[in-house]
């Protein structure tokens, strides 16, 4: 019986770590009322936002009918790396005004969030305050 490393033994070793890291991404949807919630399970891990849509992409679990208005969207990356990447955790509400701003679809319509991160090794900053006497 193989393991999922057995597997990867005879990639070269750059190819083999791309894979394993495809195997740790988060992606999912968000609705207009929850919160983007992304938690790094290693503690010297941070999040690095990969994908962050906002709009009507397509029908399922927050949008759940028509209305002719699907595939209105727009690119959210920024907002989500500002306040999540670099970070070991970060909690971000789909309704946050930044996002709302953006209007991709009429204004009648709800949106949602979809959005893709992986937790990467990092080093959190440390602060450190020299006293000069």
């Amino acid at each position: 019986m193989s393991t999922p490393l057995t597997v990867l033994w005879p990639l070269k070793a750059n190819e083999a770590i791309q894979i394993l890291l495809k195997l740790f991404v988060e992606a999912r949807d968000y609705c207009l009322i929850e919160s983007f919630h992304a938690q790094c399970r290693h503690w010297s891990d941070v999040i690095l936002m990969e994908h962050a849509q906002f709009g009507r992409m397509e029908l399922g679990r927050c949008v759940t009918r028509n209305f002719g208005h699907i595939g209105c969207s727009t690119d959210v990356i920024n907002q989500l790396d500002v306040a999540c990447s670099g970070r070991p955790s970060c909690d971000f509400s789909v309704s946050d005004p930044s996002l709302v701003r953006t209007k991709p679809c009429p204004k009648d319509f709800t949106s949602y969030l979809e959005a893709t991160y992986r937790c990467v090794p990092g080093m959190l900053a440390s602060l450190y305050i020299y006293t000069w006497v």
